[in-house]
């Protein structure tokens, strides 16, 4: 991939991430990624050696792209993702107790996932900053 098209892959995740930005670990909807996200890791790491071989090398930038590589892991298979908790809908049910359970056991599932996925992403990243000096 070439550097002008892994900037604008990148900068259309970007988008995403900040629209959607993570505050909690019930994963985002993969589908709001606007590529798939093999395409999205090729075009961070395009950018991430053109900002590691820059001069001055771009420290801020590469710390951006790094964090940005890591959270694909977030985005889930949309029906994988747990919605909000809704404290008036459990009010609203007959079994609050139980409604509050599976909310957890729902997120905990996706926490997992996610914490896998980062795993994996980790060793990847790792692996591509070696190779490449970053």
């Amino acid at each position: 991939m070439d550097i002008d098209k892994a900037i604008k892959v990148v900068k259309e995740y970007g988008r995403i991430l900040k629209e959607k930005p993570i505050k909690n670990v019930q994963g985002r909807l993969m589908s709001l990624l606007p590529h798939d996200k093999d395409t999205i890791k090729e075009a961070i790491k395009v950018e991430l050696i053109y900002a590691g071989t820059a001069e001055p090398r771009d420290e801020k930038m590469i710390r951006t792209l790094k964090l940005a590589f890591l959270q694909l892991a977030s985005f889930l298979p949309d029906d994988e993702v747990v919605p909000p908790f809704d404290v008036d809908d459990a009010l609203d049910s007959d079994d609050v107790c139980h409604s509050y359970y599976k909310y957890l056991g729902d997120s905990e599932i996706a926490s997992n996932h996610i914490l896998e996925q980062t795993s994996v992403l980790v060793e990847e990243l790792d692996g591509f900053c070696q190779e490449n000096g970053l």
